[in-house]
């Protein structure tokens, strides 16, 4: 019995120096993967393709967020204050993106009618509970449920056309990176908030790190199509989507 006693925390430790080994490495690679967007978009000169280059400064603004988490000197007070304005900011800041390639009336008029709502009641709790954790535990849950019905949504309509030009074809890869990467956001955020002894903090870390990693690689793969840089903003295959949803390209 003794000896099983030692042969546990002898396992124990192992397991936490490779647990945090491996978190290290994780972090970092999120970290370098979080640049790689920015680089396909300069390199296949999309910076005036819209909206890919917003996509590409949301991870650029991702990474440097997570930088600071490398470094265990850095003041817990400011790392807090710093993740809640960037959680607070995250949802406005996508939303608004997807805003700029939806091309259904229908869901531009449900982002502009949902995302004021969401920022006043953000802007409400944050008053009131000031720059912390628990200021954003309800908003944050609300938020998430909200994109992730828009992402849905834009994906959805991306799927009703019979033909996908490359722009389309990127676009839906980039949407269903983010529904990948929001779903799994969700799983964090319920451990954070709900279940926080269920799991500590390297392992919900690495939840949040590894899916950020695969979300980035899909939305990378939508970049590196092949001819993307070569097509207009508004494509001939939009313009017979619209006409057959008897939306018109411009409206508001």
């Amino acid at each position: 019995m003794q000896y099983f006693v030692i042969f546990l925390r002898f396992y124990r430790v192992i397991a936490s120096l490779v647990k945090d080994n491996i978190y290290l490495v994780v972090s970092i690679l999120t970290v370098i993967m979080s640049f790689v967007p920015a680089v396909i978009v300069m390199l296949k000169k999309l910076w005036q393709a819209s909206p890919f280059q917003y996509f590409a400064i949301y991870w650029i603004i991702n990474g440097l967020v997570n930088t600071m988490f490398l470094f265990d000197k850095i003041n817990k007070q400011f790392v807090e204050v710093t993740s809640v304005i960037y959680n607070a900011l995250d949802i406005p800041m996508m939303v608004g993106i997807i805003y700029l390639s939806a091309f259904s009336l229908a869901l531009r008029k449900f982002i502009r009618v949902g995302m004021g709502i969401f920022i006043l009641f953000e802007i409400f709790c944050l008053i009131r509970g000031g720059l912390k954790y628990d200021s954003l535990k309800y908003v944050l849950g609300i938020g998430l449920l909200f994109i992730m019905t828009i992402i849905i949504w834009q994906i959805s309509l991306y799927l009703q056309q019979v033909v996908h030009a490359t722009r389309e074809k990127a676009l839906l890869l980039i949407h269903g990176a983010l529904l990948f990467q929001y779903g799994t956001y969700i799983v964090v955020y319920i451990f954070d908030y709900f279940l926080q002894n269920v799991a500590d903090g390297v392992d919900k870390f690495l939840i949040y790190y590894i899916s950020t990693i695969i979300s980035i690689g899909i939305g990378s793969s939508g970049l590196l199509l092949k001819g993307l840089q070569k097509l207009p903003a508004t494509t001939a295959i939009r313009r017979s989507f619209w006409a057959e949803s008897q939306e018109r390209p411009g409206a508001q």
